[in-house]
């Protein structure tokens, strides 16, 4: 009986090749079903991960500084997570193990949160921050150790998810196969659409039962749609098959950079054990030859990702304030007005906009824009993953830019109305925040998956699966290093002990908020120029070598 190589079912075994296109429904495509479905459910309560600045905020009365820091907490701990189940499935463990066994840690984070939300005791006293911001008694001691806690293990699961899910995905098709790998491109494409219908979902209606309902029914609610998507998929286990776990590129990677000198050694061993005698010579030589192959493959994939590594550090200085710019966005907005008729929205739920209309926009994009633009450039694509990242980074500048003058403007009313000192809602619609968080999902579309894009085009096939990782990694730091820069930036405007930092406290209408969104234009357009060295060298280095 024929056997897909190196493809195991959930209990192990090998998958025959005449089974495998039964079974799993016709190249894998029953299987993807169970995983639409899990992405819908798992990407409706996590897009509204960046609404908890909210929470943070109105009931746990954490400063504008504080609550800033926590999110990019959280989303470099879910990018660390990503990278870190993207190693672990590759290398020990089926992808169908590390999502039911880690993924159902983003239902225990959701309950945790709940039980905060919902128990007084675990929460300080009600208090109307954006009336009284100098009175509210923020969270501390056990309670806010209780919060740190729920975040790690939400972003455990977050994590697995996130990188696991795609991966098995890929796993149901071949990429020996023309017409499978062909299914595996329509698969991330429509899984990408499953994506953003699940957050589109979220934004809209989720975020509603948080503000209207409370945010212990909403995370209750969010934890029974993630724990439906797990067992949604885990009907689908018998039609999965899975990449049988072989070790991690990674790993051999940096093995190659921290043991070279090792290596030669073995290598000069195994030319001397060949001279030992004629009998063993042949055998020798193929061992010999075997590990020269290999050892000559992991080196160039090495020296690829050193080639590579002038564009990761620029990529990082790029995604740092993107984290920054989309929380004080949304903070900011609960500052304003965000009447919409009879009722009020999160300034979380403008990003529904830009989402929606770029769920629309992704076939257009494919038909009609490729193709147009393939006529002046000559690429496949249109524009070369470089030039997407260089272009999410212009959309990054224009988005701080367009932050600082509508931060202008409401501090301005905020003066006119006299609302300087008192913390109130400032009479200037939200809906002006429009705009920048339309071009920070662009931003976020065009350099976060075009670096993975760039990975891919540039390595071996053997390392497209760690082009997620890289990303995450790098998305990670980045995020962690906003942390620092904004507390850094608070500290270092501090001009004695009267004089408040740009950020200091929690109202909105005291700081300078105006000016720290110009730093954020400052940086990411140095970072811009930066990254545009360095890849205008890299491609001339490729050409040159061609």
């Amino acid at each position: 009986m024929e056997v897909e190589a190196g493809y195991v079912d959930r209990r192990g075994n090998a998958v025959a090749v005449d089974a495998g296109k039964k079974k799993h429904g016709g190249s894998g495509i029953k299987a993807t079903l169970f995983l639409y479905v899990l992405m819908v459910l798992r990407s409706c309560p996590s897009s509204a991960n960046f609404s908890l600045v909210a929470y943070f905020r109105g009931t746990l009365h954490l400063d504008i500084v504080t609550s800033s820091a926590l999110i990019t907490y959280l989303v470099g701990a879910i990018s660390f997570f990503a990278a870190l189940m993207n190693f672990i499935s590759s290398a020990y463990i089926q992808r169908t193990t590390a999502i039911f066994v880690f993924g159902p840690t983003v239902v225990l984070g959701y309950m945790l949160l709940a039980l905060q939300a919902h128990l007084p005791s675990l929460h300080p006293l009600d208090c109307e921050i954006n009336k009284e911001p100098n009175n509210c008694e923020p969270a501390e001691g056990w309670n806010l150790t209780l919060l740190y806690v729920s975040l790690l293990v939400f972003a455990i699961g977050e994590g697995c998810m996130r990188s696991c899910v795609p991966l098995l995905g890929g796993d149901q098709f071949s990429n020996d196969d023309p017409k499978e790998s062909q299914l595996k491109g329509r698969f991330l494409s429509w899984l990408k659409f499953a994506n953003s219908l699940g957050a589109l979902i979220g934004l809209v209606f989720l975020v509603w039962i948080e503000n209207n309902l409370g945010w212990g029914i909403g995370f209750m609610v969010s934890a029974l749609v993630v724990l439906v998507g797990l067992f949604v998929a885990a009907s689908g286990l018998p039609f999965y098959k899975t990449h049988k776990p072989n070790g991690s590129h990674l790993t051999r990677i940096l093995q190659d950079v921290t043991s070279s000198k090792k290596r030669q050694a073995a290598i000069v061993d195994d030319i001397e054990l060949q001279e030992t005698s004629t009998a063993d010579c042949v055998d020798g030589q193929d061992k010999s030859d075997r590990k020269i192959i290999s050892t000559t493959q992991v080196e160039e994939e090495t020296n690829v990702l050193i080639l590579m590594l002038p564009i990761f550090i620029s990529c990082l200085l790029i995604y740092l304030p993107f984290t920054l710019l989309m929380t004080l966005t949304i903070q900011v907005g609960s500052t304003m007005d965000r009447r919409m008729g009879a009722t009020n929205i999160s300034s979380a739920s403008l990003i529904a906009i830009p989402t929606a209309f770029h769920m629309l926009m992704q076939p257009c994009y494919r038909r009609m824009l490729t193709p147009l633009l393939k006529r002046f450039t000559g690429h496949t694509h249109g524009i070369t993953p470089l030039q997407r990242i260089g272009a999410g980074s212009a959309c990054g500048i224009a988005a701080a830019c367009v932050a600082a003058l509508v931060e202008t403007r409401r501090l301005s009313v905020a003066e006119q109305h006299g609302l300087t000192l008192t913390g109130a809602a400032v009479p200037m619609s939200v809906f002006w925040l429009v705009m920048q968080f339309f071009l920070l999902s662009i931003m976020d579309v065009a350099s976060f998956s075009g670096l993975i894009d760039f990975i891919k085009s540039e390595a071996s096939p053997q390392m497209e699966l760690i082009a997620p990782a890289v990303q995450s990694i790098l998305a990670g730091i980045a995020a962690w290093l906003a942390c620092a820069f904004i507390q850094l930036v608070n500290r270092v405007t501090r001009h004695g002990d009267n004089i408040r930092g740009w950020l200091d406290g929690a109202d909105f209408n005291r700081t300078h908020l105006d000016r720290f969104f110009l730093l954020l234009a400052a940086f990411e357009l140095v970072a811009l120029i930066n990254y545009a060295f360095w890849a205008r060298r890299y491609t001339n280095k490729q050409h040159s070598s061609a």
